[in-house]
Formats: structure tokens, sequence, C-alpha cells
């Protein structure tokens, strides 16, 4: 606000769709134009029961966010919530608060069933185990604490950190709505370089798993594949795709406050972690089933699978 910092110069209409298309909220994809529209390329993205806060720190749930993207520009084309138009700016609000909030922890909630802490595993798999732990211990550490320390320090509104905790609302409501049915997703796949990706290493895991299956008794594959492939690959692409906190506009008169705890996010919990003393990601990692999904994946994308964890750490 004191002009001591100046942004780096953000594109909204295209933000928007990086947002949507690179990262697990795409999975609101609902519908696109027919192809001799003369509307053009667009694809629809619907958020029902669209969980937000105002700028009086008050939970709110909105009936539908819906969202148009031109799939062939990539960039914005115009949003609503509810009967309210938005703007390119605005909605990129909603988006992010929509993947920290709502989005992204649906991962770290399903990753649970992906796990196995037994003792015996020591023994057999003592990688997989350690990851396991790591995972359950990071999962533990919850949303309950974080919102009073923030308010204190002057990083929030103290609203956030009310009787009411809006955000451990938001939360357990992206939790409870469980997941948005995505069978068409395939449809977005030669415009999202991480879609593309997903789909081809979802099915490389899923085999790989199968051939590895005694190696990880109790662990449901799918839940596993949610816990280390997407929500790692979830972490790296908000980190990258958005590449400065200050895009979000803590002053915007109706979303301000979201933009709040979007920057504090942004800067202190997407990154990975650093310092850490063991192996957490799939290459170089030693372990038969590891390494044989990460080299099929690097044949598809090394950057994309260089950044594949083997457990919730961030």
């Amino acid at each position: 606000k004191k002009g001591i910092i100046t942004p780096k110069p953000c594109d909204y209409e295209a933000m928007c769709a990086t947002i949507i298309l690179e990262q697990t909220q795409a999975i609101h994809y609902y519908a696109r134009t027919k192809p001799d529209s003369g509307l053009g390329n667009i694809a629809g993205f619907f958020f029902a029961n669209f969980p937000y806060v105002d700028n009086d720190c008050e939970y709110q749930v909105a009936d539908l966010f819906a969202v148009d993207i031109d799939l062939d520009t990539k960039r914005f084309v115009k949003a609503k919530l509810d009967d309210v138009n938005l703007n390119a700016k605005e909605a990129l609000i909603l988006l992010w608060y929509n993947t920290i909030a709502a989005q992204h922890v649906k991962l770290h909630s399903m990753a649970n069933w992906g796990v196995n802490l037994d003792e015996a595993l020591s023994d057999v798999n003592p990688f997989f185990r350690r990851s396991s732990v790591v995972t359950v211990m990071y999962n533990y550490f919850g949303i309950n604490g974080f919102m009073k320390i923030w308010a204190e320090e002057g990083l929030v509104s103290d609203g956030w950190a009310g009787s009411k905790k809006p955000f451990v609302q938001s939360v357990n409501h992206g939790i409870k709505d469980n997941v948005w049915q995505h069978a068409q997703i395939d449809e977005l796949a030669k415009y999202s370089e991480f879609i593309s990706f997903i789909i081809k290493v979802r099915a490389i895991f899923l085999a790989e798993f199968e051939k590895h299956k005694k190696l990880f008794p109790g662990t449901n594959g799918e839940a596993m594949f949610v816990g280390t492939v997407l929500h790692s690959l979830d972490h790296t692409l908000m980190d990258w795709n958005l590449e400065d906190a200050l895009w979000l506009d803590v002053d915007d008169a109706r979303f301000g406050k979201m933009a709040e705890v979007g920057r504090v996010v942004k800067v202190g919990f997407v990154s990975d972690v650093p310092g850490l003393y063991f192996h957490k990601r799939f290459k170089d990692s030693g372990h038969p089933f590891y390494e044989s999904v990460y080299q099929k994946a690097a044949k598809i994308n090394k950057k994309l699978a260089d950044n594949m964890d083997t457990c919730i750490i961030k």
C-alpha cells in the first residue's frame, strides 16, 4: 500500500485460464460449445454449492460459481457468482480461494486411504511406511490453529480467527462436498499440459501398483495416486502459476478478505519445504514401484515427473 513493493504485471484473463486448466480444479469442467459455434471454443466450468467468505469474514455458500474459458486463446471470457457478474481479477480471488480452501483439501483427505502405518512394513517396505507416517502427521497438523496466529501477527483480519472460523467452515464444506464427477475431463487434454500428463500417468501408476501390490497391503491405489502424484503436482502448479501473491487484491470491495488468506498460503504453504532429511520424490527413490512409475512418467513430461512426491509434506 505504501508503494515499497511493486507487483509483477499480471494478465488476469490469462491467469484465470491457467489456474483452472493447469490445476486440479479442472475437474469442474462441465461442457463446451459445439465445434461450429459462433461463440468460439468455450469451456464452461461450474462450481455448485460454492463456499466463500465475504468482506465481513462471514462464511457464505453460493448456488453456483461459473467461469467460461476460451480454450483456443486460453483466456477468461466471463464469470458469475450466482447472478453477479465478475471480472477476471475478482474471479482469480475466488478460484485461488477455492483451490486452497475447498478443492485441494479433498486430496489431503483421500490420501488417508493411500497409506499404511503398520510397523510390520518397517521390514517389508520401509520407504512406503515412512512416507505414510509423514502424510498422516502432516494431515494431523490440521487447520484450526493457523488463523489465530496469522491474525495476531497482522497477516489477516481478526474476523478469520473469530469463533465462527470461516476458513474451517470452507474446508469442511469442500471435503463433505466430495469430488465433482469428471468423466469427460479427457476433452481438455489437448488444451492442458497437466491434464494430459495426469490422464496418462494415472494409468501407469495403477498398472504398476497392481504389479507391486504385495508391497502395499491395505492400501487403495487410487487414493495413493491422489495423495502422491496429484497432490504434489497441484502444489507445484499452484506455485508456478501464481507467480506473485500480490496479484490477489486485498483491497477488493467484495472479496478482499479471501485475498488476504490467499496471499499468506501462497508465500508460506505452497512451495517445497526446505531442509528435509529424508527423500520424498519418486525420482531417485531407489524403490522399485516409485522408480518404475517415474521412469515412464518422465518420458511423457520430465518437468512434471521430477516434482512427483511420495508423501504429503507441503
